[in-house]
């Protein structure tokens, strides 16, 4: 037999040694180191060996592995609070294995029809969780990045359809740099994005976004997308968004909320009060692999209007012509996501979201948001009452921003060394208004207030360094 095709004895024999792997990894976190140095010349040349023309035991290669993952920020520990980390929880794990060693087609509804109502089922809770209509619809996609494009080229699509060239769009100084990429991906040049001031609480300024508008439509140009931030990458600043959807409806143009970061935290009550206006928005990004904690490669968008997907990504190929006569016999309310989205090859994701929120319930994830906007709260608090820190903005997600006072950046940055130098947590830095802050971000469901309070202490002790 083939060793493409291994025995039911070898797929277990197979399975445990990951999983002995695996168990050992996470077990190891809370006790790691949270970063390494980099990879040694020995070990990247036996990672730059081409596959061998032989097999190969499994036994040394999980060793190699394991080598290069220990070369890498510990992204998945309790420590890590650099960006803005997910986890990876592991019953996610399990279903993502389980989904590709299935390996069932589920672009067309009628090649898995019942997986596709697994899915879907998700994709309808994310809709309800933000009040969207009966025809509302979301997509599971590799990311914020991918979710941010298909809610630009939807709207280009649907307002600059044969006038590209005229299309502008409308972001915030904080935005995300994925937006920037993906209008250029859509034909918008670099000089069809209008970057809007911030207000001095970091968040989009209505009113120069108001004169923008009007200027760009009084000059012929044509306004498509505007997009506010639920929850910046540097600062989790939440925008105005009510105010910018009136803003939106006035100027007849696309809303689209980036909230990556902070739109699943609609989960909480906290949430939900300062994330008012979402539920207004035309398109809205979400990443399960930040606020919901499952492995990376699981983004979201959730879409008022289904046909304006369609409008966007439906396409008819001859090759199909079966698929789509059986789903012509055989009518579903069901979607073919190939049609709403730029992917025909597809893996199952639905199952990497189905499997934990079925199995641990959604208050598990509620309460572990909850937990981080406290450990936030905390953590604002105790920094801000430092004489010797600036702590200028207050929390409105689960990110906070600091720095020395009166001192300049290469200070700063010294100041971040020797916090991270403990290994014990890792923060990361950003610039805002020219100057130079660390930044901590409070996001994984491993990190908990004894980490908190050994990163406060550590930050404590460089202050005084």
């Amino acid at each position: 037999m083939s060793p493409l095709e291994p025995t039911a004895a070898e797929m277990q024999a197979l399975t445990q040694q990951v999983l002995d792997l695996v168990v050992a990894n996470i077990d190891g976190l809370d006790g790691g180191p949270v970063s390494l140095n980099s990879p040694s010349a020995e070990l990247l040349a036996d990672l730059s060996t081409a596959p061998p023309e032989s097999a190969t035991e499994l036994a040394p290669l999980l060793e190699l592995i394991t080598r290069a993952a220990q070369q890498s920020y510990q992204s998945a520990g309790p420590g890590y609070l650099a960006y803005v980390p997910g986890g990876g929880i592991f019953t996610s794990a399990l279903a993502g294995f389980l989904g590709t060693a299935l390996n069932r087609y589920t672009g067309k509804v009628t090649s898995a029809p019942a997986l596709v109502a697994m899915e879907q089922s998700v994709l309808r809770w994310m809709c309800d969780l933000f009040g969207f209509p009966d025809d509302a619809q979301a997509l599971l996609t590799p990311g914020g990045s991918m979710a941010n494009s298909i809610a630009l080229t939807t709207a280009r699509t649907l307002y600059a359809e044969g006038q590209v060239d005229r299309a502008t769009v409308y972001i915030g100084e904080h935005a995300h740099g994925s937006i920037t990429k993906a209008a250029r991906a859509a034909g918008l040049g670099r000089d069809h994005v209008r970057t809007i001031r911030s207000t001095p609480d970091l968040r989009l300024d209505v009113e120069h976004l108001k004169t923008r508008l009007n200027e760009d439509r009084d000059a012929g140009l044509v306004p498509v997308c505007v997009f506010a931030a639920a929850g910046t990458t540097n600062t989790g600043t939440i925008d105005r968004l009510a105010d910018i959807a009136a803003i939106a409806r006035e100027f007849g143009v696309w809303f689209h909320v980036d909230g990556a970061y902070g739109g699943l935290f609609q989960l909480t009550a906290r949430g939900r009060q300062r994330l008012s206006g979402i539920e207004l928005a035309a398109s809205i990004t979400l990443d399960p692999h930040k606020s919901l904690f499952v492995p990376l490669g699981t983004g979201a968008i959730v879409v008022r209007s289904k046909e304006a997907l369609r409008k966007t990504y439906s396409e008819e190929a001859d090759y199909m012509q079966d698929l789509n006569q059986h789903a012509a016999d055989h009518a579903s309310d069901l979607p073919d996501f190939d049609s709403l989205s730029p992917e025909l090859s597809r893996d199952f994701r639905g199952l990497r979201l189905w499997l934990p929120l079925h199995l641990h319930g959604v208050d598990a994830f509620r309460q572990q948001l909850d937990e981080k906007m406290d450990l936030a709260l905390k953590v604002w608090k105790t920094l801000r009452a430092d004489d010797r820190l600036d702590v200028p903005w207050s929390p409105d997600l689960t990110v906070v921003v600091f720095r020395l006072k009166d001192d300049d950046d290469a200070d700063q940055l010294a100041f971040l060394k020797r916090i991270n130098d403990s290994q014990r947590i890792l923060l990361s830095s950003t610039r805002i208004n020219g100057d130079v802050y660390l930044r901590m971000a409070i996001l994984s469901f491993r990190t908990h207030a004894d980490r908190i309070l050994e990163a406060l202490e550590i930050i404590r002790a460089a202050v005084e360094a």
